[in-house]
């Protein structure tokens, strides 16, 4: 009996992408190409820098301890090109704001008690005396059942106690021992800061209400009686209680507040048709229509003195130490904007509170002028003793690699959605391949969601990106996004009760915030994130690749990368292209793999 395996060849394609790095080995007999194994790990370092070694090395010794192979039975590694993408914010306007004294603010609890607007002079909890709406002040000294015995017994001797503001986690329990309903807001760490003596408002609305006056900058001026300037002043403050169930603000007499404000800049735009200059302050949109008028982007420098140029330069000064070259050969040459907004910690704050601004976030690509992949390929090869070779573009390889599923045929067009970068390749009818790297990708949109949900927790937002939400509305149910429930076997963490999770394989995981955020709100940051990235760079991508820019010659398009498992984004872009009688689907790389893998079995199937 012949032996198959006779004059074949393991050959491992090395996929290094911005968030993870995978390995893919197959055998070659001649023409005819077996699947062995894979193995896939985080990525070491920035992508395209010689950290990548130590990653790659890891994911090729998973794929082969998954086929019981050694490095010597491995006869060519090939990885492919990898140009570095660095995301980073660019803020619309930032506002940095000194507060002497105390001046205004703000403040929101989970758990106020009363309810009701109130305006009155602050006094502390044991000096309850006189004419006049006082607002108590109380400190964690003062626990809620005697806090409470003080208030009643001001109320006894007619003293007129219109609001209540508390250290301790105890409004609802004093609110609940008094005759009468006045707002009271606890949890306030800051209780030193409340000045005595001055003029506060308390404000605490129904349940599943938002304040309406302290939320409004014409609010707290009415209330404070408050001149245009002073009124521009509290602005930071009203942002910082928009959508809160409750709030308080003090204005502190004689205080001053000294704003500076940096200018968010203009950015200039090199391009082979043109050179193009553009403000930030005019949005995503006019940035992402200045880079198109450019042409072929040959760099992209911002404002000195500005934060668009001080982002830009950090890009190039950061790749210029990880690629040892100097700063001045660091040149952007693509990027994405897209509109979102970030949590501005407003300065004075009795509680951390924070103010949400515009911004325009930008994903930049720098390409060197040489990239380090021959270096890279030198240290893989040191270390395992193998041959390896730069095989060639990620999109070519990632085409090369679907073309394995079934029923996919040329002509056709694939979209890479990786971390970092949004990829495009077309084949046509006589095998001509037309590719496009563009910056932008799941990353950005996992920033998108952290920022705008100000979760300061990246590992969260990632696991929003990936799963579907929850709401657990009992000990044995919960409710998804879409409507559907679904009963456990066993009662759920009383933790998780009444609020909003992510359903992840390994569990439920709850989601915290400073601000109050519903399962609607998150799922439309979500989506609308994705839109933000996936839509604007799917789009562009495809013109740049399809024939004389026209999307609608494209007939078919197949999805890779580790964006495309996404459990909404196939959904979404196939959503979109069918505005164009596009037929979008995921890849099925040989039949059974996931389209994450494209890359790495084209590099391991190429040339």
């Amino acid at each position: 009996m012949p032996d198959e395996t006779a004059g074949c060849r393991y050959v491992a394609g090395i996929d290094i992408g911005n968030s993870t790095t995978e390995a893919v080995i197959i055998r070659r007999c001649e023409h005819r190409y077996h699947y062995i194994s894979g193995g896939m790990t985080a990525t070491t370092g920035v992508k395209g820098t010689a950290e990548n070694v130590k990653g790659c090395i890891e994911a090729l010794n998973l794929a082969l301890h998954d086929a019981g192979l050694t490095y010597s039975q491995i006869s060519q590694i090939r990885i492919n090109e990898a140009a570095p993408v660095i995301s980073d914010l660019s803020m619309d306007t930032i506002s940095e704001t000194t507060v002497i004294g105390s001046a205004m603010i703000g403040h929101n609890p989970d758990t106020p008690g009363g309810e009701g607007i109130a305006v009155g002079t602050t006094a502390a909890i044991d000096r309850l005396e006189g004419t006049g709406e006082l607002i108590a002040v109380i400190n964690k000294s003062y626990p809620y059942f005697l806090a409470a015995k003080l208030i009643k017994d001001a109320f006894a001797r007619g003293v007129n106690i219109v609001a209540a503001i508390v250290q301790n986690d105890d409004g609802v329990l004093i609110a609940n021992r008094l005759d009468r309903v006045i707002p009271i807001v606890d949890e306030v760490s800051g209780i030193d800061k409340v000045q005595l003596g001055v003029r506060a408002a308390v404000e605490v609305a129904q349940n599943g209400e938002s304040i309406k006056t302290l939320s409004n900058p014409y609010g707290i001026a009415g209330l404070f009686g408050l001149t245009p300037e002073e009124t521009r002043s509290a602005i930071p403050v009203a942002r910082s209680l928009t959508g809160c169930r409750s709030g308080v603000v003090i204005h502190a007499e004689g205080a001053s507040v000294e704003t500076k404000k940096i200018r968010a800049g203009s950015i200039r735009i090199v391009g082979t048709k043109k050179t193009v200059e553009a403000e930030v302050n005019s949005g995503a949109d006019a940035l992402m229509k200045a880079a198109a008028e450019a042409g072929e982007i040959i760099d992209i420098v911002g404002e000195a003195g500005t934060n668009a140029g001080g982002l830009l330069s950090r890009i190039k000064q950061t790749m210029s130490e990880l690629c040892g070259e100097p700063l001045d050969r660091m040149h952007i040459v693509d990027m994405l904007a897209a509109d979102t907004f970030s949590s501005v910690e407003v300065a004075g704050a009795i509680a951390n509170e924070s103010a949400m601004e515009n911004v325009v976030m930008l994903a930049a690509m720098v390409r060197t002028l040489k990239l380090p992949m021959e270096t890279i390929a030198r240290g893989i090869s040191e270390q395992t003793g193998i041959s390896v070779r730069v095989a060639g573009k990620e999109a070519e390889m990632a085409l090369k690699g679907a073309l394995t599923t079934p029923g996919a045929d040329v002509p056709l067009a694939i979209i890479d959605l990786g971390g970092g970068s949004t990829d495009a390749a077309l084949i046509d009818r006589s095998g001509s391949i037309t590719s496009i790297h563009h910056a932008g990708a799941g990353e950005m949109v996992t920033k998108i969601i952290n920022s705008e949900l100000d979760l300061k927790d990246r590992d969260t937002a990632e696991l929003i990106k990936k799963y579907p939400l929850a709401k657990v509305e009992g000990l044995l149910y919960l409710r998804f996004e879409d409507g559907s429930v679904k009963f456990a076997s066993e009662p759920l963490p009383p933790e998780l009760f009444s609020r909003v999770v992510i359903v992840t394989p390994d569990g439920l995981v709850p989601i915290r915030s400073s601000k109050r955020l519903t399962i609607d709100k998150i799922a439309l940051v979500r989506r609308e994130a994705k839109k933000k990235v996936f839509l604007v760079n799917v789009e562009r991508a495809l013109r740049a690749v399809a024939p004389e820019g026209d999307i609608r010659s494209i007939g078919s398009v197949v999805l890779v990368g580790g964006s495309s498992q996404d459990f909404e984004i196939p959904d979404i872009l196939s959503e979109y292209l069918a505005s164009y009688r596009i037929a979008a689907g995921r890849a099925n790389l040989l039949g059974f793999l996931e389209p994450h893998s494209a890359v790495a079995l084209g590099l391991a199937m190429s040339e």
